[in-house]
C-alpha cells in the first residue's frame, strides 16, 4: 500500500471524520479526511504542473501544520521525495540541502504579517551560499486559517513562486502504481526511506499503540522523524493528529486538555515543565512517549501521576524510522525509562553483536544494537550508489548504540559503544 491509497481508504470509510487539528489559541482548524484528500489531490496536480516527478526532491520548510501531511503524500504519489527542513532552518543548513538535494520546489510558510517569522531571508541567503545549485521554485503555503498573499512574487528566489490552488471536489483517484520510490530523507544525514516502508511502519506503530478513534500529538517539529512516523500512525489507525506549531509547555498542556489528547510524544526536555508540581492533570492521556535518553525514575513516576498515563521512552537512532522500538505497557517502569522495547516494522529484527568483530552476542550480553526490517534506511539521498552508513555486509543496520537483548526479543539501550569496527 502507498500513502495515497492509505488516505483514500480512510476517506472512503468515513469522509467526515477529523484527521487533523491545527492548534490555535483562538481559531483551531479541524480538517476532515475528505478535506485532506481534496487538498492532497490538488497539491499533487500543482506539483506535477511545476514539473515535479519521479526522483525529484521537494524541500518542505514548514511548521507543524496539517499541510505538511499533504506535501508528503502528494509528493510520494508522484515518485518524488520530501526532505523536511522545518520552518526555522538557518541559511547555512538550507544551503547545504539545496546543494545535496537540488529540490525542484521549496515549500515556504506565509505568516502574516511578514515581519513575524519571515522565512524568506534565510532561503535567499541559502541560494547565494549555494551557487552550484539551481534555484528552486517556491510554493507559498498559507498558515491554517490564514489568508494567502495576493502576490507570491516576493518569495521568488530566482525560479518563480506560486500559491497552491484551492482544493476542489471531484478530482479522480490518480494511477500511482509503479516502482516503490524513496519518499522521505531526514537531515542531516539524508538517510532515505521508501514509501512502502512508511506505510508498513505506520501500520505497525498504530497496532503497537492501539490507535483507533484517538487524538495523537507529537510535540516536535516536522523535521524530526518521530513527527512523521507518529502522524502517519494516527492516519493508519483511523485517529486524529493534533498539530502544534509552537510546542511550549503551556501550549501543549492547554491543547492536550482542550482536544482530549490520548497519545502524547514529547522531547525529554519538555517532560519536567509539563508534569512538575502545580500543573493541572491532563486525565485524557493514556500513553506518554519520551524522545530522548534515559529518564530519571522519579521524573517518570511524577509524569505518570500527573498525566495518568503510561510512560515509555522511545527507541530510535539516526537512519531509522521513529519509533524503532516500543515498550509494551506492562513493562516495569525501571525498564520503560530507558530507550528500548520490541522492534517495530515489517521484518523487524534486532541482534546484539561484538562491536569489534560483529559476532553475535548471547542473550543478556552487552554489545552493539543492530536492526533490520522496514524501519532501516535503504539509501542516502545524495549518494544513492553508496552503501548506507552503518549497514553491514549481511544486511543489518548498525546503530552505534550499546545494549542488551533478552530471550523474549526485548531490547534495552545502555549507551554508546566504545568501538564500532564492522565487517
Amino acid at each position: 500500500m502507498n500513502l495515497l491509497s492509505l488516505l483514500a481508504g480512510q476517506t472512503k470509510h468515513d469522509p467526515h471524520a477529523i484527521i487533523a487539528i491545527d492548534a490555535d489559541p483562538d481559531q483551531p482548524q479541524h480538517v476532515s479526511r475528505a478535506e485532506l484528500w481534496r487538498r492532497t489531490l490538488q497539491l499533487r496536480a500543482d506539483l506535477a504542473t511545476a514539473g515535479v516527478g519521479r526522483g525529484d526532491g521537494v524541500l518542505v520548510a514548514l511548521p507543524a501544520w496539517s499541510s505538511v501531511l499533504e506535501w508528503h503524500i502528494a509528493s510520494a504519489s508522484l515518485g518524488a521525495r520530501v526532505v523536511p527542513a522545518g520552518s526555522g532552518a538557518a541559511a547555512a543548513g538550507l544551503a547545504d540541502l539545496l546543494l545535496r538535494v537540488r529540490p525542484k520546489v521549496v515549500a515556504l510558510p506565509h505568516l502574516a504579517p511578514l515581519g513575524r517569522d519571515d522565512a524568506r531571508p534565510a532561503l535567499r541567503d541559502a541560494v547565494s551560499l549555494a551557487p552550484g545549485a539551481p534555484p528552486p521554485t517556491v510554493a507559498v503555503v498559507t498558515a491554517p486559517g490564514g489568508r494567502p498573499p495576493v502576490d507570491p512574487s516576493p518569495y521568488d528566489v530566482g525560479a518563480g513562486a506560486w500559491l497552491p490552488s484551492a482544493a476542489t471536489a471531484g478530482m479522480p483517484m490518480p494511477d500511482v502504481r509503479g516502482d516503490d520510490e524513496l519518499a522521505v530523507a531526514f537531515p542531516p544525514s539524508l538517510a532515505a526511506h521508501r514509501e512502502s516502508a512508511l506505510t508498513r511502519h505506520a501500520e505497525a506503530v498504530a497496532a503497537a499503540l492501539g490507535l483507533g478513534d484517538d487524538v495523537l500529538l507529537c510535540a516536535t517539529g516536522p523535521d524530526h522523524p518521530a513527527w512523521l512516523g507518529l502522524a502517519l500512525a494516527a492516519v493508519a489507525g483511523g485517529g486524529t493528529c493534533l498539530l502544534e506549531p509552537a510546542p511550549s509547555p503551556h501550549a501543549v498542556l492547554d491543547d492536550v486538555t482542550r482536544f482530549g489528547v490520548s497519545h502524547l510524544a514529547l522531547p525529554e526536555r519538555l517532560v519536567p515543565p509539563l508534569t512538575g508540581p502545580g500543573r493541572t492533570p491532563a486525565t485524557t492521556v493514556r500513553w506518554l512517549g519520551v524522545l530522548g535518553d534515559t529518564l530519571p525514575e522519579g521524573t517518570a513516576r511524577q509524569a505518570e501521576q500527573a498525566l495518568g498515563a503510561v510512560l515509555t521512552t522511545v527507541y530510535t537512532a539516526p537512519g531509522l524510522l521513529c519509533p524503532a522500538a516500543l515498550w509494551p505497557t506492562g513493562a516495569p517502569l525501571a525498564d520503560r525509562v530507558r530507550p528500548g522495547g520490541e522492534p517495530l516494522g515489517h521484518g523487524a529484527e534486532v541482534r546484539i553483536v561484538d562491536p569489534a568483530t560483529g559476532i553475535p552476542r548471547e542473550h543478556g550480553e552487552s554489545g552493539e544494537i543492530q536492526l533490520q526490517g522496514s524501519m532501516a534506511a535503504c539509501s542516502v539521498l545524495d549518494a544513492p550508489g553508496d552503501p548506507v552508513p552503518g549497514r553491514t555486509s549481511d544486511g543489518w543496520f548498525g546503530t552505534g548504540d550499546a545494549g542488551t537483548l533478552d530471550s523474549g526479543g526485548v531490547l534495552r539501550r545502555t549507551g554508546r559503544v566504545t568501538a564500532t569496527t564492522r565487517d
